[in-house]
């Protein structure tokens, strides 16, 4: 058994983690209300926009129009995007992104890039010698989609350029506190299959949050009609740059919500753990000192029996 005093540091070296962890739980539910109010107040804007980007698609044919962003290539070279964060201590968030990211590498038969959006995800892709195309780091929070155009800029950029042939985002998507969800969404080229998966993802089928974006004029899981001035080309043309920005303002928007949510969670559990330690490391502190009691008054006996 241990001397008191050792177990007594200890004690004092985990009440000192155990107030740090509570501290760092405080701070990420601030920052995960936050971040979960404008995700989910951003849902029904994003839904919005994939519908009317379903109805426009409907409308235009290939002949009619063209856009870089609709062009479907012959898949030489994809472009995948992860989404992590730049600090750890937010449980297996980091972890389940990569696993996923890994995994599809590993399914796609032809050569893949990255473009890593978070710290952990940049230095795990580094350490395992994946191209790494853009690194994005020391980004923080985002909270407006002036914030994440440049993310969109440059995914439109790589693919009209014929860089990538597509581009997959792998992210988490928040369910709830307790519950996120690593999902991948095909960002290029813009299809009616990529747009319903997307729609299916922003209306979560399960958790707290189910069901519940809603589209002006809809009940957010069909799609109306609309009239497009001066034509759905047009129209068309000027949306599809914003669409994406939309979209990848959402993916964003989803991860920091997830994340701060994890690292609440990851928090408390490490708080938690952190008690139950003090109070078993307590108990055999009470029982180290009742043993040299003991044994300091065993000594004593033993010592007048001889005297006498």
């Amino acid at each position: 058994m241990s001397s008191s005093r050792v177990i007594k540091k200890r004690i004092r070296s985990t009440k000192n983690i155990s107030q740090i962890t509570k501290a760092m739980e405080a701070v990420s539910a601030v920052k995960m209300r936050k971040s979960q109010e404008v995700a989910l107040r951003s849902r029904p804007y994003a839904l919005a926009a994939l519908e009317i980007l379903s109805n426009l698609s409907g409308k235009v044919t290939q002949a009619d129009f063209f856009s870089p962003l609709l062009e479907k290539r012959e898949v030489r070279k994809i472009c995948l995007l992860t989404v992590t964060s730049d600090k750890g201590l937010c449980g297996a968030f980091n972890g389940n992104v990569l696993r996923k990211a890994v995994d599809l590498v590993g399914n796609f038969k032809v050569p893949v890039e990255f473009i890593a959006v978070g710290k952990k995800g940049a230095d795990f892709l580094k350490k395992r010698n994946f191209k790494l195309y853009k690194e994005i780091t020391g980004a923080g929070d985002f909270g407006a989609t002036e914030e994440t155009k440049f993310l969109a800029d440059l995914l439109g950029e790589v693919y009209e350029s014929g860089r990538y042939d597509e581009i997959y985002a792998v992210y988490t998507n928040f369910l709830s506190v307790m519950k996120q969800e690593v999902v991948v969404d095909k960002i290029l080229p813009f299809s009616a299959e990529s747009i319903k998966k997307r729609i299916d993802e922003i209306i979560p089928r399960r958790g707290k949050y189910a069901g519940a974006p809603k589209v002006l004029g809809g009940s957010g899981t069909g799609f109306g009609e609309y009239l497009f001035e001066p034509s759905p080309e047009a129209v068309l043309n000027r949306l599809l740059p914003m669409f994406l920005e939309i979209q990848v303002y959402h993916v964003i928007l989803e991860a920091n919500a997830s994340e701060h949510s994890a690292r609440m969670v990851a928090m408390k559990n490490a708080g938690d753990n952190a008690e139950d330690l003090i109070s078993a490391l307590t108990l055999s502190y009470n029982k180290a000192r009742q043993a040299q009691i003991t044994k300091e008054l065993t000594e004593i006996t033993a010592g007048v029996s001889a005297l006498q």
